[in-house]
């Protein structure tokens, strides 16, 4: 039988300021519409049968992604990465707070709510970036979707 606590997987270490001034910092934001095509293309591949004009609730991250109005090696940038260093996504957590809907158009908003800098035993350091982004329908300015997601930024030879 073990005994005592496990150490922690990984300590906290000081961002540089540069890193540190990302929090609050807030995306462009834009507007995706769930064309029909893409919600049949996506239920086709999570074998999902859609109902109506309903989109599988996977939608919701795809269209708050892809309208947060940056691309993807710009949100790197502004953590000073790139694809290279190879950046993996964390955790993500969804919240419907009503279906997506095909042929609607969503209003993209969010931001960079935290960014923590550690060091663990095997991963080294590295940037635990978090960000959230909110759907809100066109059509009548109802809250759809919150999408809460990390990024992982190793930080090797730093």
């Amino acid at each position: 039988m073990r005994t005592g606590t496990r150490a922690s997987a990984a300590v906290p270490v000081e961002l540089p300021e540069s890193i540190r001034a990302q929090v609050g910092r807030r995306f462009p934001g834009g507007v995706y519409t769930v064309e029909p095509y893409r919600a049949w293309l996506l239920a086709d591949a999570t074998a999902d049968r859609p109902e109506d004009a309903i989109a599988h609730p996977l939608h919701a991250w795809l269209a708050a992604t892809a309208g947060m109005g940056i691309t993807w090696d710009e949100l790197f940038a502004w953590f000073e990465a790139t694809a290279e260093d190879g950046p993996m996504i964390g955790e993500h957590e969804t919240e419907l707070h009503r279906p997506v809907r095909m042929n609607r158009s969503y209003k993209v908003s969010g931001g960079i709510v935290s960014v923590v800098r550690k060091r663990g035993r095997t991963a080294g350091l590295f940037d635990l970036v978090e960000y959230q982004l909110e759907l809100h329908d066109e059509t009548d300015g109802g809250h759809a979707a919150t999408c809460r997601n990390s990024i992982v930024f190793p930080r090797r030879g730093a």
